[in-house]
């Protein structure tokens, strides 16, 4: 059974609503590099790309699966140089996928009032 089973429409809700697209675990990925589950909300808004981003945590010797992040991120894809202007927040630093699932509502919302009141002037 998929660990997001029990939020995923909860997170298919919050992507219509924003006019989103929701990704399920790297899909661009080949399939053979797909070891680990993800979700990934992506959107643009008044010239910012934002995204909410659930995903286990990377280590040298690979994901650990038993610690998750939630993390918010916004920025400037116009911007054509190395370093590309951002804002980020993580929400939730490896806790298990549990404490994720149990405050998907508040996680949730909370990222979607961090992301609508981020502008061009946040990002750095």
């Amino acid at each position: 059974m998929s660990n997001f089973e029990i939020i995923d429409l909860r997170l298919t809700r919050l992507s219509e609503k924003l006019g989103a697209v929701l990704t399920k675990d790297r899909p661009a990925c080949p399939e053979g590099l797909r070891t680990f589950e993800e979700r990934r909300i992506d959107w643009m808004e008044h010239g910012i790309r934002k995204a909410i981003i659930i995903q286990p945590i990377f280590r040298r010797s690979g994901v650990d699966s038993s610690k998750w992040n939630v993390i918010n991120i916004a920025w400037d894809d116009e911007v054509r140089s190395t370093h590309k202007p951002k804002w980020r927040k993580l929400l939730v630093e490896e806790q298990p996928f549990e404490t994720i699932a149990s405050s998907i509502e508040d996680l949730l919302s909370a990222s979607e009032n961090n992301l609508r009141s981020i502008s061009k002037d946040d990002l750095t």
